[in-house]
């Protein structure tokens, strides 16, 4: 049983034959009272300061597991985001190979065209050259043939016979190939 400071102040007693100094008893059970009652204030204020305490407790560990929630989302979205990348990245890379390979055959096959034309070319200079040379060799004995005064022989070609003069005019209409003395490819 509970008792309240005021069931204890109006506590009564019986008497005695002898009894007790009811002042006193009154007196004492008037302290005893006022105790009682601070006690039971001081246990509520404690009781509604637990209260209190487990409400921020609550509070407290409402925020923790959100926290952690937060931080374990925070952690599976960066390897989400870092994956993500990674393959990006992967992707990027493959794309670039591709490209490469791609402008390295683009770049070959066009090295290779300007190759044969640069061969070409060189044919064509030669053939040029050597179609030249065998005009000129043909109008200086065209020149030495019709107008001996203004362009004479040199001096080998006076001791030339006849053979030697034939065998020169079939070099020089022989393909550009097979005449000795002509031009190289290398031309100059």
């Amino acid at each position: 049983m509970k008792f309240t400071p005021l069931d204890i102040q109006r506590r009564e007693f019986e008497k005695g034959f002898r009894g007790l100094n009811e002042d006193e008893v009154r007196a004492f059970l008037q302290e005893i009272a006022a105790e009682w009652e601070e006690l039971q204030l001081e246990n509520q204020q404690l009781r509604t300061e637990i209260l209190d305490l487990r409400e921020h407790l609550k509070q407290y560990q409402d925020q923790d597991r959100i926290f952690r929630e937060t931080l374990l989302n925070a952690q599976r979205t960066k390897e989400e985001i870092l994956d993500a990348v990674n393959r990006e990245k992967a992707l990027i890379l493959r794309e670039a190979d591709f490209k490469a390979d791609e402008i390295l055959r683009e770049a070959q096959s066009r090295s290779a065209e300007m190759d044969a034309q640069v061969r070409s070319l060189k044919l064509e200079r030669v053939r040029l050259l050597q179609d030249m040379d065998s005009l000129l060799a043909r109008a200086k004995r065209f020149l030495q043939e019709e107008a001996p005064e203004v362009f004479p022989p040199a001096e080998p070609t006076r001791k030339l016979d006849d053979r030697d003069i034939a065998r020169l005019d079939q070099m020089t209409q022989m393909p550009a190939r097979g005449r000795a003395g002509t031009f190289t490819s290398d031309g100059i």
